[in-house]
């Protein structure tokens, strides 16, 4: 199973988000959806914006997805329509750069 899955994984099971609304919505908006603010954070940069002809845009974010203290380095292409409607168009590049472990004794 690879990173994005894993993550995907996690964040249906504990928090009732996914990564597709995770990086969506973070990249977009500046913010997580409300159930990820608490355990979660995203340091987006929009790197590319291309403006289509029919009033849309395409963009290239890459970042740091921080879930769970566990720190993940991405790359996204989303696409936003005219009335501010986006969707992911593509996962690039998503991988574990840090984490930290907690042991209870």
């Amino acid at each position: 199973m690879d990173a994005a899955s894993a993550v995907d994984q996690l964040l249906r099971a504990r928090h009732a988000s996914d990564l597709e609304a995770a990086l969506g919505q973070g990249c977009v908006m500046g913010a997580l959806p409300a159930p990820l603010a608490q355990v979660a954070r995203i340091v987006p940069r929009r790197v590319s914006l291309v403006r289509e002809a029919d009033g849309g845009e395409s963009s290239v974010y890459e970042g740091m997805l921080i879930v769970e203290e566990c720190r993940y380095r991405f790359r996204v292409h989303l696409f936003t329509d005219l009335g501010g409607a986006w969707f992911l168009s593509d996962i690039e590049s998503f991988e574990p750069v840090e984490w930290k472990l907690r042991l209870a004794v």
